[in-house]
């Protein structure tokens, strides 16, 4: 069984948008797709918790049209033991002086696939453009496959473009400091997971929101 979302937000100039997405509980395969197009000054803002039980396939676009207008990309996600998460991120530069910030954190646990395509195209004519992108990856157990593919294109000279990408393994004198203090390694390894989404969850800016994805955090 699938299920599929698509989004599609028209910011018009001045505009500030902010969209919220979490996915949850659905052990069927999950497709989400959103779409952006921003005006002059217009900025558009996505935090996304991915916490779906089942695969997911999930892509977002925003094409920065407006000079001034800018895009911000927050993901936090947990992929569960053997399934399989892929995310394409792409922020399109063609206004001058727009922004892009794509930052994504999250956690692999034993057999979980993931592939993460960051792409940040710096068009020309987006003079004083700047994109920037980062992924911060904790690989727990074995047989994990995670891909990290930042790409940044360039067709103008004045603009700045970044991407970074840390990924690894529990830190050993980490977990010996948290042994040490009565914590089980297995403790320690969802204590940590479990601060990345926090880290993402706090950006939602509404409580209601963010106790439902606490409950569930803890649930499981």
């Amino acid at each position: 069984a699938h299920t599929a979302l698509r989004t599609v937000v028209r910011a018009e100039a001045g505009a500030q948008v902010r969209l919220i997405q979490i996915l949850t509980d659905s052990s069927v395969e999950c497709i989400n797709d959103t779409g952006c197009v921003t005006g002059e000054k217009a900025s558009f803002e996505v935090i996304r918790l991915y916490l779906a039980k089942g695969n997911v396939i999930s892509g977002v676009r925003t094409d920065l049209m407006g000079d001034g207008s800018s895009f911000s990309c927050k993901s936090g996600y947990l992929v569960n033991p053997d399934k399989k998460l892929d995310m394409n991120v792409i922020a399109n530069h063609i206004g001058k002086h727009t922004q892009s910030d794509i930052r994504v954190e999250g956690t692999l646990y034993n057999g979980a696939e993931k592939a993460f395509r960051g792409t940040i195209d710096l068009k020309r004519g987006c003079a004083g453009s700047e994109g920037k992108e980062e992924e911060n990856v904790l690989l727990l157990g074995d047989d994990v496959i995670n891909q990290t593919i930042p790409l940044i294109l360039c067709a103008e000279e004045d603009v700045e473009g970044n991407h970074g990408a840390s990924i690894g393994q529990l830190d050993e004198e980490m977990l010996f400091y948290l042994s040490s203090r009565g914590m089980s390694a297995e403790s320690a390894s969802k204590m940590i997971a479990r601060a990345r989404m926090d880290a993402v969850c706090q950006k939602i800016g509404d409580e209601q929101l963010e106790k439902l994805v606490q409950d569930y955090l803890e649930e499981e």
